[in-house]
């Protein structure tokens, strides 16, 4: 069994006012210790617009702060939105941040929510078709040496993409159509979608505490709590 822990980036507030700076230096404080003690593996959601659930909107930001204050915890986007990104540069990002991880990346995938998918101006009936092309897609952009795609809503001619994943075979990637990123975890569908990738995985995560307990290490380089 391994242990994780998931994070939406919260913090208890008053109103819509949030003190986001020490949010992510607390946030990158329990990452730091999890790695030290321990724990397999961080994962990171993917929110926009959420005033008092989460304040985590580019995983890619935290990630490459990660990449320098821990050395063997696995990284996890859980989930990467599909529908809000072009596949390439999907691509392109997760290989950089496996790069500076020394190949330490997980890639779940997932569509979000019509609250945030309209607000960024992504038609919800849209995203089961753009998340199954997505998911298609990525394995051809990081293992082949040029890519060409002519699909339903991307075409891309041939180019190399680049840089590729560290580790090979790529990153072991966690895909669900589901509308909802907790459900994305844990989404019991048919074995395999039309592209022949697996769909059923199983996912347990220990939650962090909102703000930060008293145990910090004394030489954490985020904060300069005892």
């Amino acid at each position: 069994m391994q242990f994780g822990l998931l994070f939406e980036c919260q913090r208890p507030y008053e109103g819509t006012e949030i003190d986001w700076n020490s949010l992510y230096k607390e946030t990158l404080a329990q990452c730091e210790l999890a790695d030290q003690v321990g724990f397999d593996n961080l994962w990171f959601v993917e929110h926009h617009f959420l005033t008092g659930f989460s304040g985590s909107p580019s995983q890619d930001a935290m990630f490459g702060a990660l990449s320098r204050i821990t050395k063997n915890i696995r990284i996890g986007y859980g989930v990467c939105i599909l529908p809000y990104h072009h596949p390439v540069r999907v691509a392109e990002r997760v290989a950089l941040v496996d790069q500076l991880t020394d190949g330490r990346v997980e890639f779940g995938t997932g569509r979000s929510n019509a609250y945030e998918q309209t607000g960024l101006g992504v038609d919800p009936r849209n995203t089961r078709s753009l998340w199954e092309e997505s998911i298609a897609m990525l394995p051809q952009i990081w293992q082949s040496d040029e890519f060409e795609w002519e699909g339903e809503h991307w075409q891309v001619p041939k180019r190399r993409g680049l840089p590729q994943p560290l580790q090979q075979p790529p990153p072991r990637t966690y895909p669900s159509p589901s509308s909802s990123p907790i459900p994305a975890c844990t989404w019991p569908a048919p074995s395999r979608t039309a592209s022949g990738w697996p769909r059923k995985r199983a996912w347990a995560y220990c939650l962090p505490p909102p703000t930060p307990p008293r145990c910090w290490p004394s030489r954490s380089r985020f904060t300069g709590m005892p």
